[in-house]
């Protein structure tokens, strides 16, 4: 099988400004290819948006159940907090490199590698925000980018069904009717009512100048990369993306590295000596915070969501696939996946151990719901559960997992340079990396329930201690990232799989102040007030 090699998307944009244009020319040329077809073919850029979320056309048999059987049912085909989150994307973006392919032969879709050098300082690459591109080779001359934003051809909506009980100011939180275009941080994308409108329209007259929002996310990003206490390079350990892509890495097995759910049991049923483990769920739902209109954990004291729901449309899972950045930074989350791959020998086959079969992560039940065909409650296993709704061209049949693993001899590519590719597992860290007289211990959170919250929301955790001469000292524990959409069953049926669980290391604290220390969690949300009934479980583990 011919190797197709995936570049950074910052490659590529290199080899542009010094004369080699061609390759980032024909990426550029390709999506505009397919954002220009007719939004009813497969291989149009609206319909393969509208696969991982909105528009739900097959969610609306289970909405026109009466509420009281309505059960969490997640509207798209994309699978999140379960085992399959990193084989469905792969096969989502195989599905859209082939849309690539068929504008521009052979061209490839790159990665925005976001732990690279120049993410690092600068945030996003500048093919992603500037206005206009060239083209040259193709004869089009500032034409609008298309790696900036897209504009809707037809309206799409959540079509939730607790909409009939709603207010118009109130209901179709997430509609976007057609001509509207796709914004990240600072701007808020929450069009779907009046209420909403009105207070969208405040919020993004406050930022007129496209530059400065431009400068405004950058330095978003670079915050959530770096962590609260910036070094160069960033450490290696610490409440940052750079340290959770790191992290996700020694992640010891295929089921705790491919989600948050599965990732959160083993967390908390490991010795407290242990370093948590970090999925690489964990890392791509920040960054998708970090786009989507969420300040950096470590910047704003409250409330962190600039306009009640949504704000830019990387921020919940409804309408982040609209945004063309999604699919560079699902090729740099495909890549890791592959790194990990090839630092635990499994290139060819993914092992998922006997005795974890039943383990959190592996109901289609477990955190967003089951996706359209698939019962509450099924058993997911790599070998069986359909990955909905592509189609191997080798067999005509639906893919699965196994039919994903092995990039370069299944499907057909590779990865060419990119940040931590010689790391090695002799570099994971331990319970070694414990600083002598500091706590091996960890802080337990639960009880947190996602069908309170409009959309996403973050969790962040501190520690105040006073010693006896009454000085006070206070700690930032660091953050947990809740990527959701606008509104989950809340059924009580499901309850139990929408559960946020967090673990926080207290690494940083010595011993003796862990017992006198004062522990609290903040809830950094969409909306103006917390909810009613919201409950916090805290615990010192270990």
């Amino acid at each position: 099988m011919t190797t197709g090699i995936r570049r950074s998307i910052y490659f590529l944009q290199q080899e542009y400004e010094r004369g080699n244009t061609k390759p980032l020319e024909d990426v550029l040329f390709a999506w505009r290819g397919i954002q220009q077809l007719d939004p009813h073919e497969w291989r149009s850029f609206f319909a393969l948006g509208g696969l991982h979320g909105e528009p739900f056309l097959l969610r609306r048999a289970v909405d026109r159940l009466p509420p009281e059987d309505t059960y969490a049912y997640w509207g798209g085909y994309c699978n999140h907090g379960n085992i399959l989150f990193p084989t469905w994307h792969r096969a989502y973006l195989h599905c859209v490199e082939k849309a690539l392919q068929s504008i521009v032969p052979g061209v490839m879709l790159p990665f925005w590698d976001e732990t690279d050098d120049y993410s690092l300082h600068h945030g996003v690459p500048a093919v992603f925000t500037q206005a206009t591109v060239d083209l040259p080779s193709y004869g089009l001359m500032g034409i609008q980018n298309p790696l900036r934003s897209f504009t809707l051809p037809i309206s799409v909506s959540d079509n939730y069904w607790q909409d009939q009980n709603a207010s118009a100011d109130e209901a179709r939180p997430y509609y976007k009717r057609a001509g509207y275009t796709t914004v990240r941080y600072p701007l808020s994308g929450l069009v779907g009512n009046f209420g909403d409108s009105e207070l969208t329209y405040a919020h993004n007259q406050k930022y007129p100048d496209p530059k400065t929002n431009d400068a405004l996310l950058n330095n978003n990003i670079v915050a959530w990369l770096n962590g609260p206490e910036p070094e160069d390079p960033p450490p290696p350990e610490g409440a940052s993306i750079y340290a959770s892509y790191r992290a996700c890495l020694f992640a010891p097995n295929y089921t705790v590295f491919s989600n948050t759910t599965s990732a959160a049991a083993w967390n908390g049923a490991i010795p407290s000596s242990l370093a948590n483990v970090v999925p690489l769920e964990a890392p791509h739902n920040d960054l998708h915070m970090a786009v989507g209109g969420f300040d950096a954990p470590q910047i704003v004291a409250g409330n962190m969501g600039l306009v009640s729901g949504s704000n830019g449309d990387m921020g919940e899972n409804n309408t982040s696939s609209f945004d063309p950045i999604f699919f560079f930074h699902h090729c740099n989350i495909d890549r890791m996946f592959w790194l990990w791959q090839k630092l635990h020998g499994q290139t060819r086959t993914l092992e998922v151990a006997d005795d974890m079969t039943a383990y959190p992560g592996t109901s289609s039940s477990d955190s967003q719901g089951p996706i359209p065909g698939v019962a509450p409650g099924t058993r997911l296993t790599l070998d069986g559960t359909a990955l909905k709704p592509f189609r191997n061209p080798l067999t005509s049949e639906p893919y699965v997992s196994t039919d994903c693993v092995d990039i370069e001899n299944q499907l057909g590519y590779t990865y060419g340079p990119g940040s931590f590719d010689d790391l090695s597992l002799d570099e994971q860290p331990g319970a070694a990396a414990v600083k002598p007289g500091f706590s091996t211990r960890k802080l337990m959170v639960r009880g947190v329930d996602r069908a309170l919250f409009q959309g996403s929301f973050l969790l962040t955790a501190h520690a105040t201690v006073t010693d006896d001469g009454g000085k006070i000292r206070q700690y930032y524990l660091g953050y947990h990232s809740v990527f959701s959409r606008y509104s989950v069953s809340s059924c009580a049926n499901c309850r139990a799989h929408l559960e946020v669980i967090a673990h926080f290391s207290l690494r940083s604290m010595q011993e003796d102040e862990v017992d006198r220390a004062t522990f609290t969690v903040k809830v950094h949300h969409r909306g103006s007030v917390l909810p009613a009934g919201l409950k916090t479980v805290l615990k010192v583990r270990g």
